[in-house]
């Protein structure tokens, strides 16, 4: 079942990217934000797929959004930084709280960000979390904390595949609430 979730998210992931690309297009490149395809500082996106009790996010972020910096660290306080990123990320409560039932992760998965930097040194957070929830058709909703900890991070494109369809919207450090009923 995790293979036929994964494949959902990378189709969404996928369709979100080309959405997001076509709307880079357009963005004035004056703003302040580095361009490179989907890289935007300060955006990051988020699959969500929701199948029976499984429950499975994927995020993916400039790695400036949620460090400041995307080259390796380099220094102790860049190293202490980095390090503290990776442990925040492998906890559930940093990405979201689920609301109306319980949720226990079953796998948190985050890529190295370092493995897969352009030659430009753009790097990305990549994170794929695998929940389980007890009683999934009473959540009413996610609340993501990503901006209460991370500063640079200003939007959060989300698609998501509930069973009762196809969403997107969109996040910002004002609206971090996912309605699900």
């Amino acid at each position: 079942m995790r293979v036929a979730l994964y494949l959902v998210t990378l189709f969404c992931g996928l369709h979100l990217s080309s959405i997001v690309y076509a709307q880079d297009e357009h963005h004035d490149h004056d703003a302040g934000h580095r361009h490179h395809g989907a890289h935007v500082h300060g955006m990051a996106t988020l699959d969500l797929v929701m199948d029976d009790h499984q429950l499975m996010m994927h995020l993916k972020s400039p790695l400036m959004n949620f460090l400041g910096f995307e080259h390796q660290p380099e220094t102790e306080q860049q190293k202490a930084i980095y390090q503290d990123m990776l442990q925040q990320l492998e906890m559930l409560a940093t990405l979201v709280e689920v609301q109306g039932s319980s949720c226990k992760a079953e796998s948190i998965e985050v890529e190295e960000p370092f493995a897969d930097a352009d030659e430009a040194g753009h790097a990305d957070v990549d994170v794929s979390y695998f929940l389980h929830c007890e009683e999934p058709e009473n959540i009413t909703e996610l609340k993501i904390n990503l901006f209460d900890v991370y500063s640079n991070l200003e939007s959060l494109q989300v698609q998501m595949v509930l069973p009762t369809g196809q969403q997107q919207l969109k996040l910002n450090q004002q609206r971090t609430s996912i309605r699900i009923q």
